[in-house]
């Protein structure tokens, strides 16, 4: 049984300070904010991929720019598509490869001749 982890307030998260080695910060349900040396936080979700039963991690962005709330958000997406099986990771990499499909970065120009 995970244990019992009491989430992040907005104020402890913006006070967290870089030690000699970084270290994570648990929000609860996969949610870390990882801390490093330099004073960079960034989100992660680490989870057991549905197959293998191996332990993995998504970034999800920097603090401040991605802020809790919306980690959250994207940490609650993820439980939901493992629920169903579906591997975090992989659907994400799926969506990027679709959308780069979708829209090319060079545009092709056709013309008429």
């Amino acid at each position: 049984m995970p244990r019992a982890v009491k989430p992040l307030s907005d104020t402890q998260v913006r006070q967290a300070k870089p030690k000699a080695k970084e270290y994570n910060l648990a929000d609860g349900k996969g949610l870390y904010l990882r801390v490093k040396p330099t004073g960079s936080k960034l989100w992660l979700f680490n989870y057991y991929k549905p197959i293998t039963k191996k332990r993995a991690n998504i970034s999800l962005g920097a603090y401040p720019e991605l802020g809790l709330l919306d980690a959250r958000n994207m940490a609650q997406k993820f439980n939901g598509l493992l629920v169903k099986g579906i591997d975090p990771l992989e659907s994400r990499q799926e969506q990027a490869r679709s959308s780069a499909v979708a829209s090319p970065r060079f545009p092709i120009h056709l013309t008429a001749s």
